[in-house]
């Protein structure tokens, strides 16, 4: 099944828009066809991509769901203070998706490319976001 990159655009437009507002200074690209926020130059980053249906589609090939959608926090360390990550989670909260934060002491890439630690939404219900 195709990509769809639609909720991830949407999702990502309105972050970018909140997160400015609260300060920071928000670019925005893609990254393997998905919507990729980076925060002030190389502090933190946010991604939104589909989640897998777990399932195969009838041909055997992985399944994109349309809808739920996870959201990938990464950041340095040393970049982010209290009050940022507050900032930044009081937005990322609100969207609704399963949450994967990844951090590392110095260096974006390094925590971008970590597996990190998944916080689902709801506990009670892991599957039930958008």
């Amino acid at each position: 099944m195709a990509k769809s990159t639609a909720v991830s655009e949407a999702q990502a437009r309105e972050l970018k828009e909140k997160l400015e507002f609260r300060g920071f200074s928000v670019a925005e690209s893609k990254e393997d066809g998905y919507s990729k926020l980076t925060l002030n130059t190389d502090e933190a980053s946010i991604k939104i991509e589909q989640e897998d249906a777990v399932s195969k589609d009838v041909f055997g090939n992985d399944l994109k769901a349309f809808t739920p959608h996870k959201l990938i926090f990464a950041s340095r360390d040393d970049a982010m203070d209290t009050l940022k990550l507050a900032k930044i989670l009081a937005e990322i909260g609100k969207v609704g998706m399963a949450v994967t934060v990844k951090t590392d002491a110095t260096d974006l890439s390094a925590a971008e490319a970590s597996a990190g630690d998944k916080i689902e939404f709801d506990v009670r219900f892991p599957t039930k976001g958008i």
